[in-house]
């Protein structure tokens, strides 16, 4: 194998690896912009929802974790409802705490806050965008050709 091989697998090697970079990084910053999209998207579309059917009621916020807030209401009709997935737009309660919720009387899991809407989704929907896609940006950029110019080399005196 001649130090020409070697070198122009390299040159090969780092090639495919920059080109595997600005693929992953492009992929990354696009799947955080449609994820956040549809987020907001889903809030808007679930709000609408609920408008379109509304009933009101007092719930009581029986249990609060990190990913989701339960509650406790009266759907009516003697129907007391608990959604699985918790309250939309759940920021700010305590366990224990009464609110009022509005919520889709076909279908009471869908139920929020009463007065909030899918923008409050918004800032947190974008907060993974707004860091991913910048962090994309300077490692596509970083392997990106041009960035790895070779160092010009001194050429060394020759004696006389």
């Amino acid at each position: 194998m001649t130090a020409g091989t070697v070198s122009a697998r390299r040159v090969r090697r780092a090639v495919l690896i920059r080109q595997g970079v600005r693929v992953v990084a492009a992929a990354a910053a696009v799947f955080s912009v449609l994820t956040a999209v549809l987020i907001l998207l889903a809030c808007f579309i679930d709000d609408q929802r609920i408008d379109r059917d509304m009933g009101s009621a007092t719930a009581t916020v029986t249990e609060v974790t990190d990913r989701r807030a339960a509650v406790e209401f009266d759907a009516g009709g003697g129907r007391t409802a608990r959604p699985v997935t918790g309250v939309f737009y759940p920021t700010g309660l305590v366990e224990g705490q009464r609110v009022q919720v509005e919520f889709r009387r076909a279908n009471p899991d869908l139920v929020r806050v009463s007065g909030r809407s899918w923008t409050v989704a918004v800032v947190p929907a974008l907060s993974v965008p707004a860091v991913v896609v910048p962090l994309a940006a300077l490692a596509y950029a970083a392997a990106s050709p041009g960035v790895h110019r070779a160092v010009p080399r001194i050429p060394r005196s020759v004696p006389r």
